[in-house]
């Protein structure tokens, strides 16, 4: 079954929904590898983030020590 957004698709139907607290890095790792295609971490606010929130930094990161990169 393929799942088409717009111009988009994506072979398997699962989505990983944004979830305060849970879609962290790790979890979205592990999602991915159960077959989910597409996933996402919770909404964060841009303030945090430019302020250098260390917390706020880390919900955001794709990939392990970006939490401290330079915005």
């Amino acid at each position: 079954m393929t799942l088409r957004i717009g111009d988009i698709s994506l072979a398997d139907p699962v989505l990983l929904a944004p979830m305060a607290g849970i879609t962290d890095l790790p979890f979205r790792r592990l999602a991915a590898a159960f077959g989910a295609p597409y996933t996402v971490s919770e909404m964060i606010g841009s303030r945090e983030v430019s302020l250098g929130d260390v917390k706020a930094r880390g919900r955001a990161a794709l990939r392990k020590g970006a939490e401290n990169a330079a915005p």
